[in-house]
């Protein structure tokens, strides 16, 4: 996203957009279309940019590889000012503002935002308790806990296996 610094006005302003796929892509996952609200503060020598960006991405769960909806809302803020070191944290940076380009961009905010978002580890929401905790595994597909002992129990190879082991 590159907004014209002439085209932004003076003191405080909104603006609301829609970006599909084809105009803002994440390589990473596939996704709907982005509904961006981007608030302008504009100073004598700086402008300050906070946007709210919200999607749905489509993501494939790492224990079934079924396909899910994942919806993703995230809010940052960017201050552009004249002669500025490049920094950043988890809520804002600052960047340096070229007036002669007269171009500030927010893409690569927004593009980190959203993906910073995204779970370590990618669960079908089926997988996932009340509270959003992942539920255990054998618990998801109605196994047995103590599946492993019962099997233990009736096959005698585990028991000549232990004693072997004890041995040693």
């Amino acid at each position: 996203m590159k907004f014209r610094i002439s085209d932004i006005p003076d003191s405080k302003s909104n603006l609301q957009l829609a970006l599909d796929e084809r105009t803002f892509k994440l390589e990473e996952c596939d996704h709907g279309p982005v509904q961006l609200n981007v608030e302008f503060v504009k100073m004598l020598n700086t402008i300050q940019v906070s946007f709210e960006a919200s999607v749905t991405l489509q993501l494939t769960c790492d224990r079934s590889l079924e396909v899910f909806d994942y919806p993703v809302s995230v809010t940052y803020k960017v201050l552009f000012k004249p002669n500025a070191e490049p920094e950043e944290d988890t809520l804002q940076a600052l960047r340096p503002l070229n007036t002669s380009s007269n171009i500030i961009s927010i893409e690569e905010e927004i593009r980190d935002s959203i993906l910073l978002s995204l779970p370590i580890k990618k669960l079908h929401p089926r997988f996932l308790d009340d509270d959003g905790n992942p539920s255990l595994f054998f618990e998801t597909f109605g196994e047995s806990p103590n599946a492993e002992t019962e099997i233990e129990e009736t096959d005698d190879r585990w028991a000549a296996l232990k004693k072997l082991k004890n041995n040693s």
